[in-house]
């Protein structure tokens, strides 16, 4: 970062604009969170999948069979040209309808009845149950007394190829009897023999297990585990699926389920039409009759006159009373039709069977009212199919069938009067012709009348029989055109648990955890860890970092960088010498006070070897521990305090025989001395001003150790009188709240030329300093990707390699 940049020119702090979350974002602190969370990460890690394993391995697996079926009901009677409008072709028939039938109860109460779904075995494992569909070592003959023991577990252990032990709990005690295959178990509510079955393996000491299933349980399972969909509603797919813990159930399920459908079906297509042969059949019966009797009083007549001659003369009014008489006979042909369909009415007979004879009607509104009433019928007939007799929808059919059945009653008694009427008066005009006619022969009459009637019952007998015929024809032909498709399977792969599902959302759940936790701790994380995180939140300038010093561990801070110049704590600390060069560059004598807020952050560490570094590029440098509270600069020179500023301001001893000396020529260091009572009072005297001065005139650099200013306010008072104070911060030591303390003092104390110095920075940190670039490891070895620098630079080298470290 450049000097010159405005929002770190100390003399421009009001500059200072806080950055919005993104810029907050440290990567290297986050990595360092991330690095100190590795074990937890991975515990999550193996957790996760741990439990995704547990619950594969312990979840009784779900399997689907299905079956795609194509719906296409027609009548290939219309091929024939026999085709009756009053037949409801399949043709277009509502899937949806098609699917209630099949949800329905209508279907799953025949299959209630099949063996191998009527017992349900199991095997015991040690967590989870395996049904034995048609593989269990053992049949099982039944007798259920008590309801009760319906939807009830029974437990069979086989001891040898013989025998086993029978074990339930029998109402209020436990039965625990040993048995021999065959043999009867006969207890008060229940009555069972257990046979070997012909795939028998011996597994001493196993326990399985049995239930006889009720017919509500199983018609419960079979219609929640049962899903039906229409695939394509253009082609009439339907799709059936079947869902069990076992394949090879939901296979044969799905199967029954298609057979079973198959057979309704038929039966619903076929039962009008057989309505309507059984009415034919009576009909034809009661004609045939009747033409059988015209036979024989024909045949008698021809037999006793030995003649069938009618003379010509007696044509014209013989042509006359035939059509009178074919007139009576049809209006009571037709009289007949309404008193047989009134019966029917009131007999509350299938009015449908009437169908063959609706044409014969004399009046249209009744042959209206008869078809609506045969489509009202059949609309009743299928939902039955879906729905029971006591609800809502069959009432409100059943009432408008009554309503309709009314009007055709009244319409009846309306039609017979009329029909009446005009019987009376072709009865009245036959009798007036018969009067004219009894001048004719006898013989002739009787014979022509005779013809007559034998030719009605004959023309009616042919349309019967054509009729008939038409609905023979219509009901062979009406089959369901019923295809599966795609037949049921056994499927390989269940549908639950999906173990590559479960393992992909338990990889999601450790990912999102793990990105939870870890950010939960970059946020509670309550202590400054990288030099990137102080420089965005303060508006003081960055300094540098110095690395994590790990190679030797000391009890109290040490004077290093002469016994390691080459070393990455030294570099770093030129590259801060450099900075300070840049901070202050026309002045040649330089006070330093150095300050940190709590004691641990490295402050006296920091004075000493700083100041040696500048000692080392041939500047008379003076260190001044003024921390009086708790010395420790002596212990960094490895010297004593019996001497020291406590005692010169005090007026004990001269300021010259304090001067210490170290192993670096021009450095020097005065202690702090015994520890006085009052601190603060000896720095706020003008002696105090009156030695800073004597000692600008003899040293280039003065650099104070001042006490921490989040303790005392010693560090304050001495930090005022600095060119250039500088606080310093540890990394993963000093508290966030730093921050905070740093900008009130830019901003309130009025410290517009503090400069900060990151201490113990770690390995992820890089350290850019002249123009190269150093990687700090925990050895702290270090390597330059340009040609290494030297201790002394001239003011154009620092002014052209000077950079903050960021």
């Amino acid at each position: 970062m450049d000097l010159n940049d405005s929002n770190h020119d100390p003399h421009n702090s009001g500059n200072y604009t806080p950055t919005n979350l993104a810029q907050d974002f440290d990567l290297a602190k986050f990595i360092l969170v991330l690095l100190s969370s590795v074990k937890w990460v991975l515990l999550l890690l193996f957790t996760c999948f741990l439990f995704a394993w547990i619950y594969i391995r312990y979840t009784k697996p779900v399997y689907e069979s299905s079956s795609v079926i194509k719906l296409d009901i027609q009548s290939h009677s219309n091929v024939l040209g026999l085709s009756n409008p009053e037949i409801p072709d399949g043709n277009g028939a509502n899937l949806s309808g098609e699917i209630e039938i099949l949800k329905s109860r209508l279907i799953y109460e025949k299959m209630v009845d099949q063996p191998n779904l009527k017992v349900s075995y199991f095997a015991e494992g040690k967590v989870i149950s395996e049904e034995r569909y048609k593989s269990s070592n053992f049949k099982v003959l039944y007798k259920i007394k008590d309801i009760r023991f319906y939807d009830f577990p029974f437990v069979v252990k086989i001891v040898d190829e013989d025998n086993f032990q029978f074990k339930c709990s029998a109402g209020e005690r436990d039965v625990f009897e040993s048995h021999r295959f065959g043999e009867t178990i006969n207890h008060e509510g229940f009555e069972l023999k257990i046979y070997k079955n012909p795939l028998f393996t011996l597994t001493s000491n196993k326990d399985y297990s049995f239930i006889i299933n009720s017919d509500e349980h199983l018609i419960k399972y079979l219609m929640d585990n049962v899903s039906i969909e229409i695939l394509n509603s253009g082609a009439s797919t339907i799709k059936i699926s079947f869902q069990d813990h076992n394949k090879f159930k939901a296979k044969d399920i799905v199967n029954s389920i298609d057979s079973l459908y198959l057979i309704q079906t038929l039966q619903n297509k076929n039962k009008a039409q057989e309505q309507t042969l059984k009415f034919l059949d009576a009909t034809l019966d009661s004609t045939e009759l009747s033409l059988t009797r015209s036979e024989l009083k024909l045949e008698g007549f021809v037999k006793q006159n030995k003649t069938i001659d009618v003379k010509n003369d007696f044509g014209k009014l013989g042509q006359e009373i035939d059509d009178l008489e074919k007139e009576r006979l049809r209006i009571k042909m037709r009289i007949g039709l309404l008193n047989d369909l009134k019966e029917l009415l009131v007999t509350r007979q299938d009015i449908r069977s009437f169908t063959p004879s609706i044409a014969e009607l004399p009046d249209p509104q009744l042959i209206t009212l008869i078809t609506n009433l045969n489509l009202m019928e059949q609309e009743r007939d299928q939902l039955l199919a879906s729905q029971k007799e006591n609800t809502f929808v069959i009432k409100s059919k059943d009432l408008a069938i009554s309503n309709i059945k009314s009007n055709v009653l009244e319409v009846i008694t309306q039609n017979k009067k009329l029909l009446y009427d005009q019987l009376r008066n072709y009865t009245e005009k036959s009798a007036m012709l018969d009067k004219a006619f009894l001048g004719l022969p006898s013989k002739e009459t009787e014979y022509t009348r005779l013809k007559r009637f034998y030719a009605l019952y004959e023309k009616y007998y042919l349309l019967l029989m054509e009729k008939k015929a038409e609905y023979g024809i219509a009901k062979a032909g009406t089959v369901p055109h019923f295809v599966v498709l795609s037949p049921a399977s056994i499927p390989f792969a269940p549908v639950f648990p999906n173990p590559h599902l479960i393992y992909l959302l338990s990889l999601g759940i450790f990912l999102l955890f793990s990105l939870i936790f870890i950010l939960v701790k970059y946020f509670l994380h309550n202590t400054i860890s990288t030099q990137k995180e102080i420089e965005q939140a303060v508006s003081a300038p960055v300094l540098g970092g110095i690395p994590e010093y790990r190679k030797t561990k000391h009890k109290v801070s040490k004077l290093l960088v002469d016994k390691e110049p080459r070393s990455a704590l030294s570099e770093a600390l030129r590259s801060i010498r450099t900075n300070l060069e840049f901070l202050a560059p026309g002045s040649k004598k330089k006070i330093l006070a150095v300050s940190s807020t709590v004691s641990g952050e490295g402050k006296t560490f920091v004075t000493v070897n700083l100041a040696a570094i500048i000692a080392l590029s041939g500047k008379k440098v003076i260190v001044l521990d003024l921390d009086m509270r708790k010395p420790k600069v002596h212990l960094a020179f490895e010297s004593d305090n019996g001497k020291g500023i406590s005692t010169y301001l005090s007026n004990q001893d001269p300021l010259e025989v304090l001067i210490q000396r170290t192993s670096i020529d021009t450095l020097h260091f005065i202690p702090a001395g015994p520890i006085p009572p009052n601190p603060s009072e000896l720095i706020l005297q003008d002696k105090f001003d009156a030695m800073l001065n004597e000692l600008s005139l003899k040293y280039d650099t003065i650099l104070i150790d001042t006490p921490p200013v989040g303790l005392v306010t010693d560090g304050i008072l001495i930090l005022k009188k600095a060119d250039i104070p500088i606080y310093v911060v540890r990394a993963n030591y000093s508290k966030v709240g730093v921050k905070r303390n740093i900008n009130k003092l830019i901003h309130a104390n009025g410290f517009s030329k503090l400069s900060i110095i990151v201490n113990a920075l770690t390995a992820i940190n890089n350290y850019t300093y002249g123009g190269y670039d150093y990687a700090i490891n925990y050895n702290n070895a270090y390597h330059s990707t340009g040609r290494q620098n030297k201790e002394k630079k001239t003011g154009k080298d620092f002014k052209s390699l000077f950079t903050f470290n960021k």
